[in-house]
């Protein structure tokens, strides 16, 4: 049998730098049941999208709509993982970043697999 479907956050990824910026935002969610039938595992994503507070809204929203709870601990808030970014030494990126994280409550959460810095 298939359990509740739950994720932690939202991971984000910048792509594009200069005018041609864009953001993707990325919910990767499993079933609670995963580890005694590795049943449902799946992922939700938005087309690039210039607004990044648009992006995580957009998944966030679509997660809820699909029945993904956020798993958190008690006391903290989901998390906005920083996967991928273009220019991780420019400020104008992480004030985005921490409107973003303000505005819905995520703790940030920084795991950053790319950057490139120009």
């Amino acid at each position: 049998m298939i359990g509740q479907l739950f994720t932690t956050g939202v991971a984000i990824k910048q792509q594009y730098p200069g005018n041609e910026n864009k953001w993707i935002a990325t919910i990767n969610y499993e079933d609670e049941s995963h580890a005694q039938l590795r049943g449902v595992q799946g992922t939700l994503q938005n087309k690039y999208s210039d607004n990044l507070l648009s992006a995580v809204r957009t998944v966030f929203e679509d997660s809820q709509k699909m029945g993904i709870r956020m798993l958190t601990l008690p006391e903290q808030n989901p998390r906005l993982y920083i996967k991928e970014l273009i220019a991780a030494d420019n400020p104008e990126t992480w004030k985005q970043i921490k409107l973003v994280a303000d505005a819905l409550h995520f703790e940030v959460c920084v795991c950053l697999e790319k950057s490139v810095t120009k």
